[in-house]
């Protein structure tokens, strides 16, 4: 099985079928196609079985993948070996990112490793969460992940703690509080919240912080659409905790913005794994990493 093979092979493996695969890979799907079938012909058994619902894995599919990755990362890592030698990495870096964190602080070092690297093309995909880390390193060609996530990885993956983010409380207008600019949970914990779903991060900081007054969280709305919060606290549905490099837009609204007192940050990380790191990405990483001494 040739490089070239595996990538496709794990093309429809990571996104089902032919068709998406192919314009992940930037070919036609008919090419796609027939390059699967030389595939099964030279390894002489059928690697998916073909439905309405997409292409599914044989049991010699299954035992395959992992080869197949395998093959993938040996050749990653020694274009990435003749690169270093170089300083000239090329390609694409791909980077999965929570949307909190799109634009700062990644999109701040893609453009500053873009400036440097103009000749690396980099992909951003958003991660909300819903699978565990290893899970997303496991069905996506992602390199390197940023996230508020605080799992504990082990084998090839890696976790490094970049920075933190400064979180702010926002009130609906007229709420009586201090006018200090800070205030302690406590003053507020008789408003309704408005929150983010549970196991998101920013639910996480709401409930410890609550618990940890021995108050009970009343939640006035639950909400995934973060866009939602400047218009839903500006008109009285109840307060929120965000990030802080947010919250002008929920000032020029008439909310009130307070810092919390004692401070709240929410830790974030980058995720990547050893095995696969092409040249970009080591470069990205170690920039990443520059920034979290300054």
């Amino acid at each position: 099985m040739e490089v070239r093979q595996a990538r496709h092979f794990l093309a429809i493996v990571d996104h089902g079928t032919t068709g998406r695969a192919a314009a992940v890979l930037h070919m036609t799907q008919p090419a796609l196609s027939q390059s699967i079938v030389s595939l099964e012909r030279e390894l002489r058994v059928p690697l998916f079985t073909r439905s309405s619902r997409g292409m599914q894995l044989t049991p010699s599919g299954e035992a395959l993948v992992r080869p197949a990755r395998r093959l993938i990362e040996s050749s990653i890592r020694a274009v990435a070996a003749v690169e270093e030698s170089k300083d000239v990495p090329r390609g694409t870096l791909n980077i999965s990112v929570m949307p909190a964190l799109a634009a700062i602080p990644v999109s701040m070092w893609t453009a500053r490793f873009r400036e440097r690297y103009p000749q690396v093309s980099v992909h951003l995909d958003p991660y909300f969460g819903e699978d565990p880390i290893v899970k997303h390193f496991g069905k996506s060609p992602v390199e390197v992940l940023v996230s508020f996530s605080d799992e504990s990885v082990s084998g090839n993956l890696r976790r490094l703690e970049i920075d933190s983010q400064e979180m702010v409380f926002v009130l609906p207008p007229g709420t009586v509080v201090t006018d200090e600019p800070a205030v302690n949970i406590k003053e507020i914990a008789h408003c309704p919240f408005v929150v983010a779903p549970p196991h998101t991060s920013m639910r996480r900081i709401l409930d410890q912080e609550f618990a940890h007054i021995g108050a009970e969280l009343k939640i006035a709305v639950e909400s995934p659409f973060m866009d939602t919060l400047p218009t839903l606290v500006a008109a009285g549905a109840g307060c929120a905790v965000v990030p802080a490099q947010g919250a002008e837009r929920f000032r020029e609204l008439g909310a009130i913005v307070k810092h919390p007192d004692p401070p709240i940050n929410r830790p974030f990380y980058m995720y990547y794994s050893i095995h696969r790191l092409s040249y970009a990405a080591q470069a990205f990483i170690k920039m990443a990493k520059a920034d979290r001494r300054q």
